[in-house]
């Protein structure tokens, strides 16, 4: 039987429809997954930002607290910390751009103080004589006319296998709350200084100009807002150089105790680059948090309770 031609004429025209429609039906591609181009943007790093170099450390004060979350988490980091994720190993790192100022005030450490919910014990605090451990975190600080001070082995060093690798401890700016950095450390590159890394941990806390900067514990750096030295080693009243900034060049770390020149040698042969041997304040480059190593803990006596969630140190 032959159909019709009007029929055959339809059959043709409606072939070709479902053909076409067909064509323009989305399958499960990219867009569907979330995987469009520009959708991991938010993952890349902040470039480093640029300072100009300071000669000056800025006011440190111990003890203050602040309530402010953690800063430096990204936009793909909205976990906790201490949350043992990939994720937060990844993305735990600050801004760059902050500067690495020095200070020695002689205080106790605002760590060593007990009530902190995030570490495990308290930063030690020593005697007058910079040596013998206090047991009791409630000894008030020098700085408020007690007899808890710094403790002289909480100066910086250089990694007896690697040197370009260094330890150090110090402060945090206060608004990032002090509950959110005590006892963590941070493997931190410096603009000034390619190929070197410092592993710093944070034991204590200032007020700084910049939420990016970190105040490294250091013999001769100056001594800042707080200044128990004339207690501790019967230095001048503004300590060893000037209040803010400390001393000007290596030479002079002569003017300090025998047992802090080793720290204030080390502002000289490690942190000051070669075109600058009088010492400058390096622009951070990077700073990312990491497993505090043993060989900081055990000189300061604290660490996290989350610290095995980021990666091990440089060595």
């Amino acid at each position: 039987m032959r159909l019709p031609v009007q029929v055959l004429i339809f059959l043709f025209v409606s072939l070709a429809f479902i053909s076409s429609v067909a064509q323009h039906v989305p399958s499960a591609g990219n867009d569907q997954l979330g995987i469009a181009g520009g959708d991991h943007d938010h993952h890349r790093a902040t470039g480093p930002g640029k300072a100009s170099p300071r000669y000056d450390h800025h006011p440190h004060k111990v003890g203050s607290h602040g309530s402010r979350r953690a800063f430096g988490m990204t936009r793909s980091s909205r976990k906790p910390f201490g949350a043992n994720t990939l994720a937060v190993r990844q993305t735990q790192c600050e801004p760059a751009g902050g500067m690495a100022t020095q200070y020695w005030d002689c205080c106790k450490v605002a760590g060593a103080w007990s009530g902190y919910k995030s570490v495990n014990g308290t930063a030690h605090s020593c005697a007058k004589d910079g040596v013998t451990l206090l047991e009791d975190p409630n000894v008030t600080s020098g700085c408020q006319g007690g007899t808890a001070f710094a403790c002289n082995n909480h100066q910086p060093f250089v990694s007896a296998t690697n040197p370009k690798l260094a330890y150090a401890v110090g402060a945090r700016p206060a608004p990032l709350g002090l509950d959110n950095y005590i006892g963590a450390c941070y493997s931190i590159q410096f603009e000034e200084l390619p190929g070197k890394t410092l592993v710093f941990q944070a034991v204590n806390t200032g007020n700084y100009p910049t939420n990016k900067q970190i105040d490294i514990q250091t013999p001769g750096g100056g001594v800042g807002e707080l200044n128990t030295c004339p207690s501790q080693w019967n230095s001048p009243p503004d300590g060893w150089g000037r209040r803010y900034g400390g001393i000007l060049n290596r030479s002079q770390c002569d003017q300090l105790p025998a047992q802090l020149q080793p720290g204030c040698h080390w502002r000289y042969d490690w942190l000051a680059p070669s075109d600058h041997p009088d010492g400058i304040n390096p622009t951070i480059a990077s700073m990312c948090r990491v497993k505090c190593p043993t060989i900081l803990t055990d000189l300061t006596g604290v660490s996290r309770f989350d610290d095995a969630s980021f990666p091990e140190p440089p060595q």
